[in-house]
């Protein structure tokens, strides 16, 4: 049977086009954190869609993942700390977010060791020799008396999934784990020594990006941002379905352990995605003492927050809430 023009012009109207693919944007992570859960929140709630964006999440370390973003394999990456070391020796990479300028690592021990004295001799691992995690447990032992360099065997290992297996072998003696790999670690009976928030300033959460992927599409970056912004609102907002989306990015079973993680957390992320000048500033002047860089270097050389600042101002605008 012919159909007549009438209707076929009916049926192009009409019917459901399809839906515009969606650009895929790579984001590698070294652990489980605020920034790869706003990134997953974003994603479930649809926040990701709402920008023409899908992620991808790659568990990459922090040194590799500033290679592969020179190098144009991946968009994003969330090492913000390893950032800050490579901009701060001249590597054009950028921070385009702050998502934790107080970082939530405890410093774990093997049950027989009681004080951070006695970690003098004695193997402490860390992800990589400038990172962040590094930074702060150096400041954790010059505080307590002890030469970072002299008194311990700093060890570069990778992420918390292979540092406490390490623990476990007593292959290592002490580490810096995140939120949760910590309060796991503590009920399987090793020792918590120190809280590193109370010893530093750090970035532990934000995304960061190559100089020439900032040329390269701006506007990409840009709904990324927005997104991002969005998730770590409903994080710190939304107690209940957090808790629930900690659960599954953790594999976590045991819901009194996400509830930990889940309040220690929520209480350190910045919903704004920024920090204040002064503390990036003395991020950077702390980061050019551990690496010995001399010149004089800005924020502005290693920060780019244009993009969060314009997403936080349109979402001002448009009375969004999580």
């Amino acid at each position: 049977m012919k159909r007549s023009p009438l209707l076929l012009l009916f049926l192009l109207l009409f019917l459901p086009s399809p839906a515009p693919a969606l650009d895929n944007v790579r984001v590698a992570y070294p652990s489980m954190n605020s920034s790869v859960y706003c990134l997953i929140i974003a994603e479930k709630e649809g926040y990701l869609r709402e920008e023409g964006l899908s992620a991808q999440l790659l568990s990459i370390r922090g040194e590799i993942a500033i290679r592969i973003a020179l190098a144009g394999e991946i968009d994003f990456f969330t090492n913000a700390g390893s950032a800050l070391a490579a901009a701060v020796r001249g590597v054009p990479v950028k921070i385009v977010t702050v998502f934790q300028d107080k970082p939530s690592w405890d410093l774990i021990a093997q049950p027989n060791i009681k004080s951070i004295a006695q970690l003098r001799g004695q193997n402490v691992a860390v992800m990589s020799p400038e990172g962040s995690l590094a930074v702060v447990a150096r400041e954790i032992l010059k505080q307590n008396g002890l030469d970072p360099v002299k008194d311990v065997n700093l060890v570069v290992m990778g992420g918390d999934e292979v540092r406490l297996p390490a623990m476990k072998a007593k292959a290592i003696q002490a580490s810096l784990f995140n939120t949760g790999t910590s309060i796991r670690a503590q009920k399987d009976g090793f020792v918590k020594l120190a809280s590193s928030g109370d010893y530093a300033n750090i970035l532990q959460g934000g995304l960061a990006i190559s100089d020439e992927k900032i040329k390269q599409n701006p506007g990409k970056i840009l709904r990324l941002v927005r997104a991002s912004l969005k998730g770590i609102r409903f994080f710190a907002a939304r107690r209940e379905p957090a808790i629930k989306y900690t659960m599954e990015a953790l594999r976590l079973g045991d819901r009194e352990t996400a509830e930990a993680i889940y309040d220690i957390e929520s209480k350190l992320v910045l919903g704004e995605g920024l920090s204040a000048e002064k503390v990036l500033q003395s991020m950077i002047d702390d980061m050019r003492r551990t690496t010995k860089t001399t010149r004089e270097i800005k924020t502005g050389d290693v920060f780019d927050l244009s993009f969060v600042k314009k997403a936080n101002e349109e979402l001002k605008a448009s009375g969004w809430r999580p």
